[in-house]
């Protein structure tokens, strides 16, 4: 048995409470916030995971900024493989795509969300 203020508690209540815990899950996905955007800018490797487009066209970058060279655009729904993380200057975050549709590239995070199931 176990104390709890003025109430005992038995172990089996004691072990019930433990496992009803709510659990969080990460979620490799991040956004940045424009109040730290200045001390976020930077590139990492990322745990791959696979992303879909969820918007109708999405531009893919030759590199983290909307203003970069667009190399290929991606339909809705498309899937693909991230490797790095990166979060420009203006707060944005980025994926870099490095397998799975033959291109290689840059895409803004608003236009892709982690893929779950296919």
């Amino acid at each position: 048995m176990r104390m709890v203020g003025n109430r005992v508690l038995s172990m089996a209540a004691a072990a019930i409470t433990a496992v009803v815990a709510p659990v969080v899950i990460a979620n490799p996905s991040a956004a940045a916030n424009e109040n730290d955007a200045e001390l976020m800018a930077s590139c990492s490797d990322w745990t791959p995971h696979i992303r879909r487009v969820i918007v109708g066209s999405a531009k893919v970058h030759s590199s983290y900024s909307g203003s970069s060279t667009v190399i290929a655009t991606w339909k809705y729904k498309t899937l693909f493989r991230v490797n790095k993380r990166c979060v420009n200057n203006a707060g944005n975050l980025w994926w870099h795509s490095d397998c799975c549709t033959g291109v290689k590239g840059w895409i803004w995070n608003d236009y892709t969300e982690f893929a779950e199931w296919n």
